[in-house]
């Protein structure tokens, strides 16, 4: 990483998204205008994502800047949960290789997820962990079902009745249940049509006896099959609101910031 010497980029933070096919970075800047600076890498599909990062590390102006804490975003559906009272830190390899027992090529991290009482342990290709350690010792790493979690907690914590927050995100949909704030279910869906997710979700509700009359579907993406779902869907579930990202989040975030996404947006307010 290049050092600048500029001592008014000390207080800046880099934020790195890194999915299944995508690549991107957020720098947010609070003494500079505009205060987030969001940028989507183009990657090549035919290389794999830890050489994709390598040429951004590489080519990337933003990557060669100095900054004050670096975080990484891992959006995958390869993540399980712990209750915090049954968790320890020296069994994460082997709590995640019991529930993906194929994913030999992973370097497995959690999160704690204070609020929830709960634990949460993903995995990430050891090669992309290992070239963004060499760049930024320091960075920490987060699964999005982890910041979705906690900001989903908070949002749902008011009223009686059980709340469904589902975040469609690339070709995939990640479900969280809520009572009174406190998680019940969270599962990612792979797909990438809105009649299957209606099926998912319409499955799940069911399995949870949860009622079509009374308990409200959150729906929020980061493309248009959410607005697509929260119409169709809304023939069998009465409570379906599609989120505006401006009622949950500052205009600084949101104005002009569109292309951000929803799980990156919930790591830069969620305080972890």
């Amino acid at each position: 990483m290049q050092v600048t010497g500029n001592n008014q980029i000390s207080n800046k933070s880099l934020s790195i998204r890194i999915s299944t096919n995508g690549l991107s970075f957020c720098i947010y800047a609070p003494s500079e205008e505009p205060h987030y600076v969001y940028s989507k890498y183009k990657v090549r599909p035919t290389i794999s994502m830890a050489a994709n990062l390598k040429d951004a590390l590489l080519n990337e102006p933003l990557l060669k800047e100095e900054y004050q804490r670096v975080n990484v975003m891992v959006t995958s559906p390869h993540f399980t949960v712990v209750p915090a009272t049954a968790f320890k830190s020296e069994d994460i390899n082997d709590i995640y290789c019991f529930n993906f027992p194929n994913d030999d090529t992973m370097h497995v991290s959690f999160n704690i997820l204070r609020r929830q009482g709960l634990a949460i342990v993903f995995g990430l290709d050891k090669n992309v962990h290992q070239l963004i350690t060499d760049d930024f010792p320091r960075a920490r790493f987060y699964a999005s079902a982890s910041t979705l979690a906690e900001f989903f907690a908070e949002r749902s914590a008011g009223g009686k009745m059980l709340k469904m927050y589902a975040y469609i995100h690339e070709r995939e949909m990640t479900l969280f249940v809520y009572e009174h704030g406190r998680m019940l279910f969270v599962n990612t869906f792979e797909s990438a049509h809105a009649i299957d997710y209606q099926y998912f979700i319409l499955n799940v509700w069911k399995q949870l006896e949860m009622d079509q009359l009374t308990d409200m579907l959150f729906v929020v993406g980061d493309n248009g099959i959410a607005a697509q779902l929260a119409t169709s869907i809304a023939t069998y579930i009465k409570s379906v609101e599609l989120i505006n990202r401006e009622d949950d989040f500052s205009a600084k975030l949101t104005q002009g910031n569109s292309t951000i996404p929803y799980d990156l947006q919930t790591l830069l307010v969620c305080g972890f």
